[in-house]
């Protein structure tokens, strides 16, 4: 007779968005997946998924950061050079209006 395999069970998506949101900065999560999923009998499968998925997360929220910096920096940069050549088109113009009263 052959014996009836039991399925294992997957993370529930609400019990994923649950631990995501504790995970999500945290650089130990790993660990915290292990440790919650001991011993309850989970998909190997589904549990290194979602911890993929965790680690995507956070290199998102990591490289996100770096670009609204480099954005930041790129915006400064732009304004500088535009208040600049507004500065410089005003003391011409003062200039120009300046030698034709003179």
């Amino acid at each position: 007779m052959e014996q009836p395999t039991q399925q294992k069970k997957s993370l529930e998506p609400m019990e994923k968005a649950k631990l995501a949101m504790r995970l999500v900065s945290n650089p130990d999560f790993e660990n915290e997946i292990d440790a919650y999923v001991s011993g309850k009998d989970y998909d190997e499968h589904s549990v290194n998924f979602f911890k993929h998925q965790i680690a995507i997360q956070q290199r998102l929220q990591s490289e996100s950061g770096k670009l609204l910096n480099t954005g930041g920096q790129i915006v400064s940069v732009v304004m500088g050079a535009l208040a600049n050549t507004l500065k410089n088109t005003v003391d011409n113009t003062m200039e120009a209006a300046s030698r034709k009263k003179g």
